[in-house]
């Protein structure tokens, strides 16, 4: 079954700054989008109405499973994972206790087994009874991928993913995220060419480039998302 997110003219305010301008756009499955843009460009807002934590202050955003629109927010949440820069796990509770909660609150029945894979596979099996606040931020950063994992998601909206990971991390979200639909927000414009298949630019909350990478080669890729100076912003 086809998940997609449809966008329509969607613009965010924060009192008189306006971080969205018009955003139209259309996130379906299959896609690998690469957001990229300045500081403040608007992309971690995006993600945010994109994964209904915050309201458009105009436009809209619809869901769709199989062109059929879905009408309840509660249906569309278990559709997609936000990862971003806050855990949103539980700093007392240990690895495989975050896990076992997240579990109980999405209403997914895993066994031992199943929650020993998950926490293989970040890269934390030996970390599983380890208190969550004790961790390092890169611990941090792999245990809430495997929390984002637990209600298996169509999609996942990531918020520079890769922040805090060594290179074993790193490798390992690579993998995982081979087996999904995303759409990530990257300052590392190497890895977001390398993984996406599609790239969205934006320029003060403005979608300047919807972008395929077919037949885009990384120079002019470069070139498109050059991150331009404050100066020339406040022009």
């Amino acid at each position: 079954m086809a998940f997609r997110i449809e966008l329509k003219k969607v613009t965010k305010q924060f009192g008189e700054f306006t971080a969205l301008k018009n955003v139209t756009g259309v996130i379906g499955e299959g896609d690998r989008i690469s957001i990229l843009g300045h500081n403040g460009a608007g992309k971690s807002t995006l993600l945010n109405v994109a994964a209904t934590l915050s309201k458009p202050s105009s436009g809209e955003v619809h869901f769709f499973e199989d062109d059929e629109e879905i009408a309840k927010l509660q249906e569309v949440r278990k559709k997609l994972t936000y990862l971003s820069h806050e855990p949103m796990l539980y700093p007392d509770l240990t690895s495989i206790e975050n896990l076992r909660f997240t579990a109980r609150m999405y209403g997914v029945t895993l066994s031992e087994d199943q929650f020993t894979t998950l926490l293989e596979s970040v890269g934390m099996g030996r970390a599983r009874h380890r208190v969550f606040r004790t961790c390092s931020r890169g611990m941090q950063q792999r245990l809430s991928m495997a929390r984002a994992l637990i209600p298996k998601p169509r999609m996942l909206l990531l918020d520079e993913p890769f922040s805090g990971l060594d290179n074993d991390g790193v490798d390992r979200m690579i993998k995982l995220l081979d087996s999904f639909s995303w759409v990530m927000v990257t300052h590392d414009l190497r890895m977001g060419y390398e993984m996406a298949n599609r790239f969205w630019i934006f320029r003060r909350g403005k979608l300047v480039h919807n972008l395929a990478k077919k037949g885009l080669s990384f120079e002019k890729y470069m070139e498109l998302s050059r991150v331009p100076t404050m100066e020339a912003l406040s022009q």
